[in-house]
């Protein structure tokens, strides 16, 4: 069945089509150079929705961390070089990557931005709902093969949705080079969703936060905030520390129930 790939501002969630891609924690593998944007269009509806239990852990600890320099990763794309020195992306225990902190963060404190590719709530589904692969346009087929032509990944798994005030912000982010509008045989009268979305997924697009992985109350030690709009004109997310973390504490923060399907197991 479809997921429906979202954060929601203040309270985040999201769903996804397979595993975590916080949870897997490989580098970018560059594609077979027969894949094309048809092909990942059309096998969208043949990926696994099954979650293992070891996909989901608690949050790792000094304990259970051997912390690994940034030295032994490939640090390789723009989302990781952008990690700062007093955080560490490593191995976590049945997650893949995850980052961790070197130096103590106090609570209150701002931990960092969330960023990606901008996109409204009608291109997101068109992209990565499997049941919608037949409306995707010649701007989402580019969109897709500029993916894997840099070994990105196509998950939707990454998306924060942030609630707009009114249709006309909505569609300033429905138009342009990476999406375009509704098609034209949908019914005009329709209402537009009222939200859009951060999608980090992208390494060459994105930030170090991309790598945080999931942890449920009250082992979250980050809270994420969103703006609708910022000085810049574009939407805002950032992660502020929901309390004291001390030094070896992987940094996570609660994906919300929605991410989730039916029979997993959350830690």
């Amino acid at each position: 069945r479809d997921r429906r790939a979202s954060f929601d501002s203040f309270s985040p969630f999201v769903t996804h089509s397979n595993a975590m891609p916080r949870l897997t924690g490989s580098s970018p593998s560059t594609p077979s150079p027969e894949i094309d944007a048809a092909t990942v269009a059309a096998t969208l509806s043949a990926m696994p929705s099954a979650q293992t239990d070891d996909d989901v852990t608690a949050p790792a600890s000094a304990d259970d961390v051997s912390l690994v320099t940034t030295e032994d990763i490939p640090m390789d794309t723009p989302a990781r070089q952008s990690l700062p020195p007093h955080l560490s992306l490593s191995p976590i225990p049945g997650k893949g990557l995850g980052v961790i902190t070197l130096k103590p963060i106090a609570n209150g404190e701002l931990v960092g931005y969330y960023q990606g590719e901008v996109m409204s709530e009608e291109v997101k589904d068109r992209r990565y709902l499997p049941s919608l692969q037949h409306t995707l346009t010649s701007q989402d087929e580019e969109w897709i093969q500029s993916r894997l032509d840099r070994g990105q990944t196509l998950t939707g798994c990454y998306l924060y949705g942030i609630s707009l005030p009114d249709d006309d912000m909505y569609n300033r982010f429905n138009t342009g080079s990476r999406g375009g509008g509704r098609n034209e045989d949908e019914d005009a009268a329709a209402k537009p969703p009222n939200r859009i979305y951060v999608d980090a997924e992208d390494e060459y697009e994105s930030l170090w936060t991309r790598f945080l992985n999931h942890a449920s109350p009250p082992y979250n030690n980050v809270n994420p905030k969103s703006v609708h709009e910022s000085y810049d004109g574009q939407p805002k997310v950032w992660f502020m520390a929901n309390r004291d973390i001390e030094v070896g504490e992987e940094i996570c923060f609660d994906y919300g129930e929605d991410y989730w399907l039916e029979g997993d197991e959350v830690y």
